[in-house]
């Protein structure tokens, strides 16, 4: 019988993925409009933060969230990249997929999954700048409720840190980030709506 922190652990990597197929069907019924060159890097950035955050953490129960994100990005950009256009990478989109290279190379050169892992926290901050600024400057661009399941599949992967804890402060910057950068997201489209006038959901 599971424990109640692996059973967490499966249920946030579920959640994750039910997000994910939310988030597909409103993209796919032209619900969300997402910006496909951030995806590619998201895709990017996903792969090798499962992969890094697996090595550091060494739980399953802990890294069942950014395996389970990391293939359903795939999806995600691959629908959206059939769907739409794949604009050019910009100056900024480089400078992020740099910041992603340089992590890998960081796990590569040093065996260090855990410094790699935290760069990899801080591309994945500075790549959600375009997606607030398109929510900010239209909040119909995305709809709230998928980046509201996101934030709550990190709040469950926080709290299967916290029960499966093991002294290690850095296997909480992955959840804590990203509960921060999703939820901040879904917030942002429920306020900016409502300050247009707006339905918020």
């Amino acid at each position: 019988m599971l424990e109640m922190s692996a059973f967490l652990g499966l249920l946030a990597g579920l959640l994750h993925l039910s997000a994910y197929a939310l988030y597909n069907r409103q993209m796919l019924a032209g619900a969300s409009r997402p910006n496909t060159t951030t995806w590619v890097l998201w895709t990017f950035l996903a792969g090798l933060n499962a992969a890094s955050y697996l090595v550091m953490s060494e739980d399953w129960a802990k890294a069942a969230t950014p395996v389970a994100g990391a293939l359903a990005c795939a999806v995600t950009l691959a629908l959206a990249a059939g769907k739409g256009k794949l604009a050019r990478l910009t100056r900024f989109d480089w400078v992020i997929l740099g910041i992603g290279a340089g992590a890998g190379l960081v796990w590569w050169g040093s065996r260090d999954a855990a410094g790699a892992n935290l760069l990899l926290q801080v591309a994945f901050l500075i790549s959600n700048i375009p997606t607030f600024r398109g929510v900010w400057n239209d909040p119909l661009t995305e709809k709230p409720m998928a980046w509201f399941g996101f934030a709550l599949a990190y709040l469950l992967n926080l709290a299967v840190v916290v029960l499966r804890w093991r002294g290690h402060p850095l296997d909480l910057a992955y959840p804590l980030c990203s509960l921060l950068a999703d939820g901040g997201v879904g917030a942002l489209c429920v306020l900016r709506r409502r300050t247009l006038g707006l339905k918020p959901f």
